[in-house]
């Protein structure tokens, strides 16, 4: 049987990093975090200890054990947010180490990978090298093509033994999931939820929770605010048309609820996330650098914030 293997991406881009970017994780940082360092170095807190982030390397991160961020001097780097749209897929992600890394000189797909991503982000040949902003399908298919393969690489460090026993109460309670999937918006009752696989709503909690650490509810939750998040950066909508979208209809309890779970209000993420945002600048005064991958003139990097 296929799964849902979909993405949800949050934001990405280039960002020249310096000490302001040093910070505590936030609600906001609950997603999964690709970087192509070009220069420089950083270092993440993890759960589970420290990782250095430096450039010629390709990394994979878990946000949901990310602990803190420090840059003491500056990184330069390209980046990807995302979420998986399935809770098995997030499941599969989680018993995985909380950060992979490789060498960009790899031979294969995490050296093509970095150089794919710089395409999706900058034009190495246009004459200021600022992010992209064609959202054409291609580049579409592009973004989910270079995260699945990197995804599917990690899954193949998973022993397959070690899943069996998850299969059966996955496929057990999967219809529950596709109609919390298809209905977040309208914020089913549990009763509604454990209907679908003919289980007490008590009962049917209480395996939800063991088989995936998280309770319906939160699911649901966290599904409405990523697609919020997903909106925010990626489209003009306002934040009342974002609430709606979302299954909100009154703005105010939304930017209450996004607020509490990210800490920091819709307005101030869609300002640091958004992927047409005005150029920012650099601390450093405008640092220039070659595309790595590409022979086209350097040129004056437009930022991001991670």
């Amino acid at each position: 049987m296929l799964d849902n293997y979909n993405l949800t991406l949050l934001s990405g881009g280039y960002y020249h990093c310096d000490a302001a970017w040093t910070k505590n994780a936030r609600g906001m940082d609950q997603c999964y975090k690709v970087y192509f360092p070009v220069s420089g170095e950083a270092v993440l807190e993890m759960d589970s200890g420290t990782l250095k982030v430096e450039a010629q390397r390709v990394y994979f991160i878990s946000g949901f054990r990310l602990k803190r961020q420090i840059c003491e001097s500056r990184m330069d780097v390209y980046w990807l947010h995302f979420v998986p749209e399935s809770l098995y897929l997030r499941y599969l992600l989680d018993q995985l180490e909380p950060a992979v890394s490789w060498s960009r000189r790899t031979d294969g797909w995490p050296a093509r990978g970095y150089t794919e991503v710089c395409r999706i982000f900058e034009d190495p040949f246009s004459e200021e090298n600022r992010p992209r902003q064609d959202t054409s399908p291609a580049v579409a298919c592009r973004i989910q093509g270079l995260l699945l393969a990197m995804i599917s690489r990690l899954l193949e460090r998973l022993d397959d033994r070690s899943l069996r026993g998850l299969r059966p109460e996955y496929y057990r309670l999967k219809p529950a999931l596709d109609y919390m999937h298809d209905h977040y918006r309208e914020n089913p009752s549990l009763s509604d939820i454990a209907g679908t696989v003919h289980l007490a709503p008590n009962y049917f909690h209480r395996r939800f929770k063991a088989l995936f650490g998280i309770t319906p509810f939160n699911y649901v939750l966290a599904r409405r605010l990523d697609q919020a998040r997903h909106l925010l950066a990626s489209t003009p909508l306002s934040v009342k048309e974002v609430a709606e979208r979302v299954g909100y209809d009154n703005p105010l309890y939304f930017s209450r609820v996004f607020s509490a779970q990210m800490q920091v209000t819709p307005s101030d993420y869609r300002t640091v996330n958004q992927w047409s945002a005005p150029q920012r600048k650099s601390t450093s005064g405008g640092r220039r650098h070659r595309i790595p991958g590409h022979g086209g003139p350097p040129g004056t990097a437009r930022l991001r914030r991670l």
